[in-house]
């Protein structure tokens, strides 16, 4: 059985409710400066996507299979770092596949259970997946993308294998590329524009 059929196969193993079990997707955003995620001349953005369940213990992540997609400016630049968390690879491809336009696709996260696999990764957050995007100019821009095309939220509710169907909760990224320091603030005293929320 090809690994995409043994996690799809994963998630059909248990008949436990919907909605008992959630698995919230959030990113954090950073850069290679001062670390604020306004990226400025000399600076990359550093992103990291986690995974965090909710729901009567035991539980641990699974896995996913999904892609990255940018929403905004995403293209207008270059993933110097697009990599997935080793332990989530062990027999499958967690890196996914880069695009020429940065998305990321069929990234194949996927962990086997505790009774198997003493090295699982139990901590509650996870963290799934790392990037870092340089962009090809510093013009004033917002540049956004979240996860997308998810064929499963798959999470262990037992030590020998027994998953569940998660409830997805998706958010996606967000930050802004500018010219140099201090444009946020006077864009925001002038009115050119509103800093989105970002996770942090």
């Amino acid at each position: 059985m090809g690994t995409r059929s043994a996690i799809v196969a994963l998630t059909c193993c248990a008949g436990l409710a919907l909605g008992q079990y959630t698995l919230e997707w959030t990113w954090t955003v950073s850069d290679t400066g001062n670390g604020d995620g306004i990226v400025e001349p000399g600076e990359h953005v550093l992103l990291t996507l986690w995974a965090e369940w909710g729901g009567p213990p035991p539980v641990w992540y699974a896995g996913s299979i999904f892609d990255i997609i940018g929403t905004s400016g995403w293209a207008d630049g270059t993933l110097l770092v697009a990599d997935g968390n080793d332990v989530l690879g062990q027999l499958s491809n967690e890196d996914g596949y880069p695009q020429p336009n940065n998305n990321i696709l069929t990234i194949d996260t996927f962990q086997l259970p505790k009774f198997f696999n003493p090295q699982i990764w139990e901590g509650n957050p996870i963290p799934i997946y790392w990037i870092e995007w340089s962009p090809d100019d510093y013009s004033v821009r917002t540049v956004s993308g979240t996860t997308a095309n998810h064929l499963n939220h798959s999470v262990y509710v037992d030590t020998f294998g027994t998953s569940v169907e998660a409830t997805p909760m998706i958010e996606g990224f967000v930050f802004q590329v500018v010219p140099a320091p201090g444009v946020l603030a006077l864009g925001a005293v002038c009115g050119w524009f509103v800093l989105p929320r970002r996770r942090g």
